[in-house]
């Protein structure tokens, strides 16, 4: 492009690239003046709601004329591509020069991109795309808002994509990451977010990858100004602190409000200090000019010496003891890390046993959705279960700072339940009390306790987090109690277990419709194996759930990651999917299942790196869990670390030797690696702990021992063809290439892509089709299946 002439524009150079467009400076060979030409990425021209955003670029800058507003000239084609002509700004981007060292030009840059805002907002242009590379200052320090290619006007068709969040992500305002209605205010949060960068150099709100950032902007306060500047202006530390106000009806309705605080700002900054309240002392008159209340205090009448002396002794003697009270009596710090361990079920009552791990799991939930507090999760505390152990001990062993304990003893419907919770680094009670209930109350037991930790542990409690403590997920007790059990079953993790948890969750939604997490049960059952009829019907059963579970309540991470499973494994859809997936961690950075199937569906999306970073980030928050550490060997196989999946496979079997997917992920390596005998002996140790038909696998073992590898192969085909009248196709094709036999094998494969049979998508980073790879049916199959391989 450069030195071609486009119309009258000589291109002279690349100026940069961006999301929405490719810039140019060019020479107007008409008017000799130098101009910006933006045009549309390579290969985008054709796309028809690009060049709809493009063009509604240009005719909402177009329509504002203001000195801080980077100006549009025109709009031109050229071969069939649409190029915006626009004013050439001489200067750096806000991003160069942050943070601004002198605070009179910093207050001065801002004042000028709100201006320039409340210009665009008159005209009922929204930017929603404000941050430090979109803002220009030129070489007469004069600030350019540039890129109104995500502006929505008023009243025009709405191009973006259904919840999509468009802009760039530190900038965004909550309501913007969170799908909902945008408006002035959104741009007022980012100018906000623009404002703490310019004085301090820092982003209000950071993290070290997505989901991390999106939590902080929902859920988290920034770092005041003092941290990095010294002698801040309150006034100008308010204007930030209600600019970045989460709900948009806290903060600044227009931009003119920040304006007017800004300018009060630029006031006294000028002038060289900082806002102060005149303080009156006795025996001295103060003496102000036209601008009393920020003027330093100027004393007319001398103060005796010996009452100047007396009064500084007062007030430094009630500082001193001002620091000693709040250093020995004062607020005591938040208690940041806890572990809930299991409840004792005294007498070890079956019929209470539900009770007692369910109200354990439920704390543990409840007090995990405190932004403040590390909670360890359940399936690390439960390996405490029936230990009889110390818990100082097992509060130093888990690295946190209290435990909670507790016994319930039940006497027909009466419950006896006692409580205690302890200090692990100070080895004292923070707090103990014992409950005499009903079994019908122990929905409001739960509530009452984790209200009561919250508060011993000193935490500050946002008003969402104070309304998941005081709220209950139904009013329904005896739904409550179907519930305990339907999980009770469902931590089992085995097929028979799981049919039975679902009818409980199934019974709790009878008798409560509206209670969502039941469904989210429900769902879990189906996905793990919970239906009695084909993995179709339960994946189908599975998704109803789930949706079910949202229309009631839209921010449960659980049904997110629920519903985005199916979604990727039965319907392969997969934009959806991730969709989904991403917005369960942005409602609860903290749900390891979130990270371990997010990270599973990145690998098969051929980005391993980053999706064993979510497979990590799920082992951190659940380091003991066994189907993430064996879904973490899953994925080094589909990854091609073999030695790494084994080894990982291995620490997995030391938490637990029967373990059923560990041993079936360790016999897909080994069948990678060559190393048949070590993959039969995990394959037939898989088929025992699953409690497949002793004559069966005596039969395998046989046929094994007879005829090797192929022998195994022909004998498992043959078993599944035996055993089913509509058996899934997609076992059965990797048998057949087990086998060798490379005909079978594709034309159950194209029956499993025509149904969507599931597992089918695995076929991407599964070794065993590496041999097919380049047939020209097996690309077929890829391509009609639309998963790309």
């Amino acid at each position: 492009m450069i030195g071609k002439v486009i119309s009258h524009y000589k291109i002279l150079e690349k100026l940069g690239e961006g999301g929405m467009g490719v810039v140019y400076k060019a020479e107007d060979l008409k008017l000799t003046r130098t101009v910006a030409l933006k045009f549309l990425p390579h290969g985008l021209g054709a796309n028809e709601s690009e060049r709809a955003r493009f063009l509604q670029e240009a005719r909402a800058a177009a329509i504002l004329n203001h000195s801080n507003i980077c100006t549009v000239y025109d709009i031109l084609e050229h071969e069939g591509e649409r190029f915006i002509v626009m004013e050439y700004v001489d200067g750096k981007t806000l991003r160069e020069i942050v943070p601004v060292k002198k605070m009179q030009d910093a207050i001065t840059y801002a004042i000028q991109i709100a201006e320039a805002l409340q210009e665009a907002h008159t005209h009922g242009i929204v930017h929603r795309d404000i941050k430090a590379d979109n803002i220009m200052v030129n070489s007469k320090n004069q600030v350019k808002v540039m890129d109104f290619g995500l502006a929505k006007l008023k009243g025009s068709l709405k191009l973006t994509k259904s919840s999509s969040t468009i802009g760039t992500l530190a900038y965004m305002a909550p309501e913007q990451i969170q799908g909902g209605e945008v408006d002035a205010r959104s741009d007022i949060f980012s100018f906000g977010i623009v404002l703490y960068e310019i004085l301090t150099g820092h982003l209000p709100f950071r993290g070290e990858h997505e989901a991390a950032i999106v939590y902080s902007i929902v859920n988290e306060e920034p770092e005041p100004l003092h941290k990095y500047l010294v002698d801040v202006p309150a006034d100008l530390q308010q204007a930030i602190n209600e600019a970045l106000e989460k709900n948009p009806e806290d903060r600044y309705q227009t931009v003119e409000e920040i304006i007017r605080k800004l300018r009060l700002v630029q006031k006294h900054t000028t002038k060289g200090h900082r806002p102060m309240v005149p303080v009156k002392m006795p025996g001295a008159e103060a003496e102000f000019d036209a601008a009393p209340e920020y003027q330093p205090i100027v004393l007319r009448k001398k103060v005796p010496r010996k009452v100047l002396v007396l009064g500084i002794g007062i007030v430094a003697t009630v500082i001193v003891c001002a620091g000693l009270f709040l250093l020995f009596f004062g607020a005591r710090k938040p208690i940041d890390s806890i572990a809930v361990l299991p409840f004792v079920n005294v007498g070890a009552d079956p019929n209470t046993e539900y009770l007692s791990e369910g109200l354990t799991e439920n704390l543990i939930n409840n007090l995990a959705e405190l932004s403040q507090l590390r909670v360890v999760p359940r399936s690390t505390v439960f390996h405490y279960k029936g230990q009889g152990s110390d818990p100082l001990t097992a509060g130093r062993d888990l690295n946190v700072r209290a435990v909670l304990t507790g016994k319930i003893t039940q006497r027909g419907d009466n419950l006896n339940i006692q409580t205690e919770l302890i200090d692990i680094k100070e080895e004292s009670q923070l707090w103990g009390e014992q409950y005499h209930r009903k079994i019908s109350e122990a929905l409001y037991l739960q509530q009452d306790i984790s209200q009561k930790v919250a508060q011993k542990l000193h935490l500050q409690l946002s008003g969402r987090e104070e309304r998941q403590l005081s709220r209950p997920s139904t009013d329904n007790t005896e739904a409550y109690q179907l519930y305990l059990k339907g999980r009770f079953y469902w931590n089992k993790r085995t097929g028979s277990s799981a049919q039975r948890a679902a009818e409980y969750f199934r019974q709790a939604v009878e008798i409560d419709p509206l209670y969502a997490k039941a469904y989210c049960g429900i769902a879990d059952c189906y996905i793990l194996g919970g239906y009695k009829g084909t993995i179709q019907e339960a994946q189908l059963k599975a998704k109803e759930a789930a949706m079910r579970a949202l229309r009631i309540d839209s921010l449960l991470a659980e049904a997110h990651t629920s519903l985005a499973f199916v979604l990727e494994r039965s319907d392969l859809l997969f934009e959806e999917a991730e969709k989904h997936y991403q917005r369960a961690i942005t409602i609860d950075p903290k749900y390891a299942t979130a990270h371990q199937w997010y990270g599973l569906f990145l690998i098969l999306r051929k980005k391993p790196d980053l999706g064993l970073r979510e497979m990590l980030e799920a082992l951190s928050l659940d380091p003991l869990s066994l189907m993430i550490n064996a879904d973490l060997g899953l994925a080094y196989y589909w990854a091609r670390r073999y030695d790494d999946g084994i080894v990982q496979l291995r620490k997995t079997l030391e938490l637990d030797s029967n373990y059923v997917l560990s041993h079936r992920f360790l016999g897909l390596i080994y069948s990678a690696k060559g190393m048949k005998d070590e993959a039969i002996r995990e394959y037939l140790k898989e088929a025992e702990i699953q409690e497949v038909d002793t004559v069966k696998i005596a039969v395998l073992r046989k046929a094994y021992g007879r005829s090797g590898w192929q022998g195994y192969w022909s004998e498992s085909i043959r078993q599944k063809l035996q055993n089913s009248t509509n058996p899934n196709p997609y076992p059965l094709a990797k048998n057949y290439m087990c086998l060798g036999d490379r005909q079978n094998a594709l034309r159950f494969l194209e029956e499993a892509s025509n149904k969507k049979a599931f597992g089918v998508y695995d076929l991407l980073c599964d070794q065993t089709w590496d041999a097919v790879r380049g047939d020209p049916r097996f690309i077929e199959i890829v391509r009609k299946l639309g998963v790309n391989e």
